[in-house]
């Protein structure tokens, strides 16, 4: 390689590219689309319907509903961050749930042991996806669709096909219903699930790791990070979040109904994408998922309060879903198309065409 290749000045400075992950950068208008969206539904619900929509009963009741989708959410965020997919998660959350109730009400076993080996089975399941994905080469969707299944007829064999409404400890309910104020105890989970793993992919270096594997594999191998190790550790993320939010969302309900997980796959993916174009160019983050629940929660609750069928809460979030991949693909194209010219012009300040990528790029 010449010397004249490397001889290409530095960048520079200014705000960090905003697909690294050392911080958001600049807000520009796209960034903050669903936002601005997020509030116009609550100032169009809240004119329709002022005395239902923006009562404190029902405020509350939309972060109390959408918890438990947040949960999953921010467990599916993990995989999408390394640039898989898990399509199992939903099925997770129904066998964690499955097997919670089977311990509690059927073999009478405390809250505790209950709850590690409802972990113990989302680590299992996650380790499961991550091997068959890493080592055995499978494409993440056959795999996952694939554990997907399995998960469904085990949650159908230990609960007999039945729903279980009977037999659950005090101690398991108040697991779910405990509150502080108007608020109940998922919510609180929430916190804290996505306050660690937010502070765990923005701050360290495994959470940076996982943004650099999700960005290039290949350089991020050159740099010496255990690229199969990241993508294993999100799969065993996304499997314990998945069957501990079916535990939480069993005590809450305080019945099962297996398969129940089926209904939240949909808005957990929309949520996941819509929080990909929310603050950033397409980066996925745990924040963005929270609001991206949210957002679609606030939609369906105030069409329901509207009249309009129940059904709706999947037209509005698959059109959410289909909505946020086009305006994160539209993003990205337009993104890269205004870069482009800057990089090729080879002007001082800017980065020459062959100038080899920074690590920084694809890190967190």
């Amino acid at each position: 390689m010449s010397t004249d290749e490397h001889a290409a000045t530095p960048v520079q400075a200014g705000p960090q590219d905003p697909r690294s992950g050392r911080r958001f950068g600049r807000l520009d208008l796209g960034s903050i689309t669903p936002l601005i969206f997020f509030v116009l539904l609550i100032a169009v619900f809240g004119v329709a319907a002022p005395e239902f929509f923006l009562s404190g009963e029902n405020l509350t009741s939309i972060l109390n509903n959408g918890a438990v989708t947040a949960l999953l959410a921010c467990g599916l965020t993990a995989v999408l961050i390394v640039g898989e997919f898990d399509l199992s998660i939903a099925a997770a959350a129904s066998f964690g749930g499955a097997v919670a109730a089977v311990l509690v009400a059927h073999e009478h076993v405390s809250l505790l042991p209950t709850f590690l080996v409802v972990v113990a089975a989302g680590v299992v399941a996650g380790l499961v996806n991550g091997i068959l994905v890493t080592k055995f080469e499978i494409p993440a969707l056959i795999v996952t669709i694939g554990v997907s299944s399995l998960l469904d007829g085990l949650t159908l064999w230990v609960t007999g096909n039945t729903v279980i409404f009977t037999g659950f400890t005090d101690a398991f309910m108040t697991f779910g219903n405990w509150r502080i104020g108007d608020l109940q105890a998922p919510v609180f989970y929430l916190v804290a699930a996505a306050a660690f793993l937010g502070v765990m992919l923005r701050y360290t270096p495994t959470g940076r790791h996982m943004y650099a594997t999700g960005g290039n594999r290949a350089a991020s191998r050159l740099a010496g990070i255990r690229v199969q190790r990241q993508v294993v550790l999100a799969f065993v993320i996304s499997g314990v979040l998945g069957s501990v939010a079916g535990l939480v969302y069993t005590a809450r309900q305080g019945s099962l109904t297996p398969q129940f997980g089926t209904a939240f796959l949909l808005p957990v993916f929309a949520a996941c994408f819509l929080g990909s174009v929310t603050l950033t160019r397409r980066k996925f983050h745990i924040l963005g998922t929270v609001l991206g629940v949210y957002l679609i929660e606030t939609g369906t609750n105030g069409l329901l309060i509207l009249g309009a069928p129940a059904f709706t809460q999947q037209l509005f979030a698959g059109a959410v879903l289909i909505l946020a991949t086009v305006g994160a693909r539209y993003r990205t194209v337009s993104f890269h198309s205004q870069r482009r010219p800057l990089a090729e012009t080879g002007k001082p300040g800017m980065r020459r065409s062959r100038e080899r990528p920074q690590r920084g790029d694809s890190d967190e």
